[in-house]
């Protein structure tokens, strides 16, 4: 029982064994193409900020939409509708008709505005001053702007305010938020897209660099192979190589993004002082940032892989 113990045990080291060789040659592999990259630092280093500078642009694009997303969030509430009552409804009318509207369960607030105070208002706006108040007759009629539930279908809203008998007109003005909704869904659209050729455009240039260094190191690959080095011997190195190059330009895009947003953020803040509000520029989120810099060096793998596939086919057909 014992000797099948001691057995066992020593079946199972050359399979440690083994995994240990692995994990070295993976490990040396992949310092060693760090090491080759800061070899030739001018043309590594232009080939990271070519391909930094292809994942900036849809990067920056998703982070804008983002943003603009955030901000008009904070714009849902300007969707209530002004409803006009007509000319002979007095204050107790007005109120009477702001308490029964505030009973509906599409509705969340109910705000009466009298027609002194929307003529001050209007005065205000106009900058028309002591004039506004010289009015003899005030011709503005009782307004009640009425904010409706979250969800709530605002056109069917405004067509059963409008059927009411004392409203005169009912005034909802949603269109340039629906215009901002379907512009930034076309935008996000174009973002996926273009993300999708930049990815590919990362892929070919990495694919491209690799082909270069392969065609340098062509003779030393010819005498691997002849002694007998397995493809996947040969692959190792510029498989990792392409991965450098990937997650380097993918790292130096979202620290330009970040830049840009750092940058940015001063004009920013001043615009949204001007309108009394607080914008904030929020950079990409952390499943974003792990999708460009991880994304990009699975691309730069897939480049890598395609073109030393097609040199070792050339070399074993």
């Amino acid at each position: 029982m014992a000797r099948s113990s001691r057995r066992t045990g020593y079946e199972a080291l050359p399979g440690a064994a083994g995994l240990r060789a692995w994990a070295r040659r993976h490990a040396y592999s992949l310092l060693s193409s760090l090491g080759s990259l800061t070899r030739q630092p001018i043309a590594s280093s232009m080939t990271i900020i070519v391909l930094a500078v292809a994942l900036t642009l849809p990067t920056a694009l998703h982070v804008t939409v983002d943003n603009v997303e955030r901000i008009s969030q904070g714009w849902e509430r300007l969707d209530t509708l002004s409803v006009f009552l007509r000319a002979e409804i007095n204050a107790e009318q007005a109120a009477q008709m702001a308490n029964r509207l505030g009973s509906w369960p599409e509705i969340a607030a109910v705000d009466p505005i009298s027609p002194e105070a929307g003529l001050a208002e209007l005065s205000g706006q106009l900058n028309l001053g002591e004039l506004g108040n010289s009015i003899a007759d005030n011709p503005l009629p009782w307004v009640l702007e009425i904010t409706p539930e979250t969800d709530t279908p605002v056109a069917t809203l405004a067509g059963r305010l409008e059927r009411e008998e004392q409203v005169d007109l009912v005034i909802v003005d949603l269109q340039w938020l629906e215009r901002l909704d379907a512009m930034l869904a076309l935008i996000q659209q174009l973002v996926s897209l273009l993300a999708l050729l930049f990815a590919l455009g990362v892929a070919f240039i990495i694919a491209n660099t690799i082909r270069m260094d392969i065609q340098n190191r062509r003779e030393e690959i010819e005498v691997m192979a002849l002694v007998g080095a397995t493809a996947a011997f040969i692959r190792r190195p510029f498989l990792y190589t392409g991965l450098w190059y990937g997650l380097l330009g993918g790292l130096l895009a979202w620290l330009l993004v970040r830049s840009g947003l750092i940058v940015l953020s001063a004009p920013v803040a001043r615009l949204s002082g001007s309108y009394d509000a607080s914008f904030q520029l929020y950079p990409p989120s952390p499943e974003v940032t792990v999708l460009l810099i991880a994304g990009s060096g699975l691309f730069g793998i897939l480049g890598s892989w395609l073109v030393v596939g097609q040199h070792l086919r050339r070399i074993n057909p």
